[in-house]
């Protein structure tokens, strides 16, 4: 497996995806049980006021809460144990508060994952760029909604955010770490124009796009105006293997061929929230367990003990698989912070003998 020239300087990470890489080769390209990354939001304070907002920042939900720095060292040392290779710093909106996002990185020991922010770029200006390399951070993501500037300002609910995610994307390549343009597709817009403008301009800036699927989180009644449908993934086919700078954590990163599904991660990427709940993922609001509770290993074997989480899916359960969001996603009010608590809903026939 080739090894990017900016992870040389990470040996510990460097093995870890050389063994995640064996892995998956031996078993037929999927993802299986094998622990990957962890999604942590250790605040949930944000300056926009996003009208998708999962997390419920905009309404202020848990903004005052921070994951104390001796629960991370613990959980990044624990997952490092475990093999996890990926550590994404989610928010609310990190660079809000650039000292305790740095402390939270000191706790987590950079060196021993390829760590990422996802950041909505508002504060990511040349000097924080810059900032963020000098702490071994290796790719900096930035949510993009549309190429109309007023268009993405509507949707992020403040004036200039546009101007500053997309500068912002520049600062990070100059800084020597990796460009990621987030962009969210679903029924709404898969095979527009408007759509296609996000991918031709990070494909002529030379950046890697991060295609996540829209999930109904909150808004299930109005599932099939928002999933992606047979259609739509037949389109993510074509362009995945038009566009060689496309990346979805479902898809296999080691096929040549562009046509290989690596699986749903669940569970292989855990999220925790600012209060130590974890959650399969960051979209499928059900609760496996807490970090001041369980240990990290004691969790992630009670979640892949749940047939769905364990069990290849070729779909993103959250935001392509209508079984599963009918199923399981449509409590009212389920959010990270109100989760469903899978002891609750998986029935004993849902648990792997």
């Amino acid at each position: 497996m080739p090894i990017a020239s900016s992870l040389l300087n990470k040996p510990i990470l460097v093995k870890k995806l050389r063994d995640f890489y064996a892995y998956v080769q031996k078993n037929d390209g999927k993802v299986g049980t094998k622990t990957r990354g962890i999604d942590l939001n250790f605040n949930n304070a944000c300056n926009l006021r996003c009208k998708y907002c999962f997390t419920n920042s905009p309404k202020g939900d848990h903004v005052k809460e921070y994951l104390d720095l001796k629960a991370i060292k613990k959980l990044a040392d624990d997952a490092d144990e475990l093999g996890y290779f990926e550590f994404d710093l989610q928010g609310g909106e990190l660079l809000l508060q650039p000292d305790k996002l740095f402390s939270v990185l000191e706790a987590i020991k950079p060196e021993r994952f390829y760590l990422y922010l996802t950041t909505n770029g508002y504060y990511l200006d040349e000097k924080m760029a810059k900032k963020l390399a000098e702490y071994k951070v290796s790719r900096v993501s930035v949510s993009i909604d549309s190429m109309d500037e007023k268009i993405h300002d509507e949707i992020r609910g403040r004036k200039d955010s546009w101007r500053r995610a997309i500068e912002g994307l520049e600062h990070v390549r100059k800084a020597g770490m990796d460009p990621y343009l987030n962009i969210t597709v679903g029924r709404y817009n898969a095979n527009t124009d408007h759509f296609k403008q996000l991918l031709d301009y990070s494909k002529d800036k030379k950046y890697k796009t991060l295609l996540n699927v829209a999930v109904p989180s909150g808004m299930w009644q109005k599932m099939s105006d928002i999933i992606c449908n047979d259609e739509d993934r037949e389109y993510l086919r074509k362009i995945r293997k038009e566009y060689k700078n496309l990346v979805r954590n479902i898809w296999n990163p080691f096929d040549k061929n562009n046509e290989k599904i690596l699986g749903c991660t669940t569970v292989n990427r855990l999220y925790v929230t600012p209060i130590g709940d974890v959650l399969v993922c960051p979209y499928v609001h059900i609760k496996i367990g807490n970090i001041f509770e369980q240990s990290l290993k004691e969790i992630v074997d009670y979640g892949f003990s749940i047939k769905y989480f364990k069990n290849h899916s070729d779909l993103c359960l959250a935001g392509e698989d209508k079984s599963f969001i009918e199923k399981f996603m449509t409590k009212s009010g389920q959010s990270i912070f109100k989760p469903a608590l899978a002891k609750d809903i998986f029935s004993e026939e849902d648990f792997v003998k």
